[in-house]
């Protein structure tokens, strides 16, 4: 890393929200927020802060519905303010899965566009990587590639500017299952840590041509659970477990958020108690051999997971897909916890999706 040069460019852009929204306002013409589902709300909020006036929200055609009004304000067909686009300034207020149809917005050259979107991972602020510049540095050195690198500036940049065009040119669609892990081969076995209700099983699963020996998916919130056994047993998978159960580094009870979405998180005030086990008991517990790949996808307890995987990293070498954007110090602390386990793991990060600030994925690569 240019560190000086990389540090300068993030001073420029401390203040790079509240510049943009005096901009907006200084054309002095209609604000329209692209979209009006439930990121239109957090993206109005972030507006309203530097006082930016909203004068209403616009959809695609299939979404309109005639006198709809959304946060008080009228809803207009996009495709007909779009036709005029002189006459308004408009924001991104949309988070479409995979992000196509706002990668769209925000490559359409003949509209005035801007976007600020809101945190929806914990924040990280300019000061925070100021007083963790050396131990972000060391993560740097270790990324192995020039991909993961760009990945890691552009990741830091848009937290602190709120800006999703960072993404734009280093964002890989694929999640989890590609080019850099090894995958579980003929005699292999995969678990899923946040098995949510089996959509990554069903992609490993493709993507492996069937070729595992066994599939351990863990999930802790009970409805997504209820969910992903019946997934499992409709498809009729072979060799498939799952268990309901959250992961951590010990056996013990946790309170749960239980908000049966892909936010669902371990949390004090939470209202649901569940179990937690270690991954090297259940390892033992559903007769897991030769584990070749492990992700976790756990809205937070990342690093205690994986210190209740030290047997079975220690013992299989497995390939790791850990998300690394759920606690402002993922980025710190799970590197340098899996590098003192074994120093052998190569390091890759991936970024999957193209606006929001989630889906940032720390691969370690035996």
């Amino acid at each position: 890393m240019n560190e000086e040069k990389f540090f300068e460019e993030l001073e420029t852009l401390k203040d790079a929200r509240r510049q943009t929204c005096e901009e907006i306002k200084s054309h002095g013409k209609p604000v329209i927020i692209f979209g009006a589902g439930e990121m239109a709300q957090p993206v109005t909020d972030e507006l309203t802060k530097f006082d930016v006036e909203i004068d209403g929200y616009a959809v695609d055609e299939k979404y309109y519905k005639p006198e709809q009004n959304y946060l008080g304000r009228p809803v207009y067909k996009f495709s007909e303010l779009s036709a005029e686009p002189e006459k308004y300034i408009f924001v991104l207020g949309l988070n479409d899965e995979g992000g196509r149809r706002s990668l769209a917005f925000l490559l359409d050259k003949k509209l005035k566009h801007y976007a600020v979107m809101p945190n929806l991972s914990m924040p990280i602020t300019y000061e925070w990587i100021i007083s963790n510049r050396r131990q972000l540095t060391e993560t740097f050195n270790w990324l192995e590639d020039d991909l993961s690198r760009r990945t890691m500036r552009a990741y830091l940049k848009q937290k602190i500017s709120r800006d999703p065009s960072f993404n734009i040119n280093i964002c890989q669609p694929n999640s989890y299952f590609n080019d850099l892990i090894n995958g579980g081969g003929p005699r292999g076995s995969y678990i899923d840590c946040g098995a949510y209700r089996g959509d990554t099983i069903e992609k490993f699963i493709e993507w492996s041509g069937g070729a595992y020996e066994k599939i351990l998916g863990v999930e802790a919130d009970p409805i997504n659970y209820a969910a992903l056994e019946k997934f499992i047993r409709t498809k009729d998978y072979k060799n498939v477990a799952t268990i309901n159960c959250g992961v951590w580094n010990e056996q013990t009870t946790l309170t749960f958020d239980g908000r049966s979405n892909t936010s669902s998180t371990i949390s004090e005030g939470g209202d649901v108690t569940i179990r937690a086990e270690r991954i090297d008991d259940l390892v033992g517990e559903f007769g897991l051999k030769n584990v070749r790949l492990i992700k976790m996808d756990i809205e937070g307890s990342e690093l205690n997971a994986l210190k209740g995987a030290v047997e079975t990293i220690g013992r299989d070498n497995p390939d790791l897909a850990v998300c690394v954007y759920h606690r402002t110090e993922d980025l710190i602390t799970i590197p340098q916890f899996i590098k003192n386990l074994r120093a052998d793991y190569k390091f890759y990060l991936r970024k999957h999706t193209f606006i929001t600030d989630v889906e940032l994925v720390l691969y370690a690569i035996a």
